[in-house]
């Protein structure tokens, strides 16, 4: 199994976002419980993006609750604020369950970071994430056997920092998959009209020669 592709600039060691405790002096009659977290939102908040690959692989890996999913990959590119993420399933994968994976994975992982930056939006019905106002999203689900040719994905898209976006829903990628398999079907067709024709001219003209 492919392992996620996290490229930290300068090997930076990030550190962590564990909540900080103020203790109380003795005499102290107001203030913070001792051992009590701190969930004040932080602006200098640094994420540790080796944590939230762990975090990611262990969200859209576990076949319990995807039963279709076979891997996850996971690219940061920090100077240019961009982060790929690519879903891979089974060759079986349905259709059906696009929309549901595609609206899982953007939303999932916006907020498990969110889990580390208080100050980062969750996503909601109406919003996939405060994650997306910060950094550029590209993001894909790919069949397992072909995961390596971007031309066979079953849904990709890049969005750059900022962009309100919104995915299509499960009626709309239906009638798109219809359409495109009936445009295969209609070209498979005329093709094999095509050579039929041609047979028929060439046994006519070989019959008018003798």
């Amino acid at each position: 199994m492919k392992k996620i592709l996290v490229l930290l600039a300068c090997a930076a060691a990030l550190s962590g976002c564990a909540p900080k405790s103020n203790i109380v002096q003795p005499d102290s009659t107001e203030g913070t419980v001792a051992g009590e977290p701190d969930f004040d939102v932080k602006d200098d908040v640094e994420i540790d993006w080796q944590q939230a690959s762990t975090d990611a692989e262990d969200m859209f890996e576990d076949t319990d609750e995807y039963p279709y999913s076979v891997d996850f990959h996971f690219l940061l590119e920090p100077e240019k604020k961009e982060i790929m993420l690519v879903w891979v399933v089974k060759d079986d994968f349905p259709s059906s369950e696009l929309a549901e994976y595609a609206d899982t994975l953007i939303k999932g992982f916006n907020d498990m970071i969110a889990t580390q930056d208080f100050s980062i939006e969750r996503s909601s019905d109406t919003s996939y994430g405060g994650l997306w106002k910060r950094y550029g999203l590209s993001f894909g689900i790919a069949p397992e056997s072909t995961q390596d040719d971007e031309s066979t994905w079953l849904i990709s898209a890049s969005y750059p920092a900022g962009t309100e976006f919104v995915l299509p829903s499960a009626g709309e990628i239906q009638k798109a998959m219809d359409r495109a398999e009936s445009g295969e079907s209609s070209e498979d067709t005329a093709s094999a009209e095509s050579t039929d024709a041609a047979g028929e001219t060439q046994g006519a003209s070989e019959a008018a020669a003798q």
